[in-house]
């Protein structure tokens, strides 16, 4: 702020000293003055660019303009890293001008976050939709664990730029930490209707969604020589059986 102020205050005396030497007109040095007289009040009253308002898009065009300028910003930071991309280079991708950009957003970190948001829902979707009853133990598992790997071979861009945010943006964990927790209470909630009504089924379920998670991680991004996917997924599956025992029959 005290640089934009210092700035504003430059471009004044310039302004005067550019029409004293007769470069530009008197009325066209008294508008230079005027803007570097409004920026510096306005700098000095503490308002940044993030303080001016961003606006929600009400016409189906403007949200279906919001939503790609989400989607394209996101997969952009992805793929060339969070701190390398700037909100011009999203909106030359996205098609629309840096103006439009800061009418819906007020920077970069903004449409990160509702990347982030959308790409979760993605993600979690088709595992979800595995959650259904009647529950046979190793194929629904099965299903369960095939499900959430193929989510994270197709948002497999996302997954190391996510990573090192989590590490380093407490926003960032915050939503990550958020949206475990949802999917947990929800698988939760399946197996307790599946009649794993057991002890501990909550610390026990997050210790399922861990597993499986690792799993996923291993078999998407690490892929470590020597180890046979197969037999890593069935070990899983036997664990998470073992944790929760037999079910109760309703």
């Amino acid at each position: 702020m005290q640089i934009e102020t210092e700035y504003a205050c430059l471009q004044a005396y310039w302004a005067q000293f550019i029409w004293r030497s007769n470069h530009i007109s008197k009325s066209k040095a008294s508008k230079m003055r005027f803007c570097a007289c409004g920026l510096i009040s306005y700098n000095q009253k503490g308002y940044t660019m993030s303080d001016t308002k961003t606006r929600e898009p009400q016409q189906k065009r403007s949200i279906e303009k919001k939503n790609r300028i989400i989607e394209v910003g996101f997969l952009l930071m992805c793929e060339k890293g969070y701190q390398k991309t700037t909100t011009a280079d999203i909106a030359k991708a996205a098609g629309v001008s840096t103006g439009i950009i800061y009418s819906y957003f007020t920077d970069k970190h903004d449409i990160f976050m509702d990347g982030l948001k959308a790409y979760s829902q993605k993600m979690m979707v088709p595992v979800f939709e595995e959650f259904t009853l009647p529950f046979d133990p190793k194929t629904s598992l099965g299903r369960i664990v095939d499900s959430l790997i193929e989510s994270h071979k197709i948002f497999n861009h996302a997954h190391k730029e996510i990573e090192a945010l989590t590490m380093t943006n407490d926003e960032v964990a915050v939503l990550m930490a958020d949206m475990e927790l949802k999917t947990t209470l929800q698988l939760e909630e399946f197996l307790r209707n599946a009649g794993y009504d057991c002890e501990n089924l909550a610390e026990k379920t997050h210790i399922i969604y861990n597993m499986v998670d690792s799993l996923s991680h291993e078999l998407t991004f690490h892929k470590h020589p020597g180890l046979n996917p197969d037999q890593m997924k069935a070990i899983v599956i036997d664990t998470i059986l073992y944790l929760l025992g037999t079910p109760h029959q309703s």
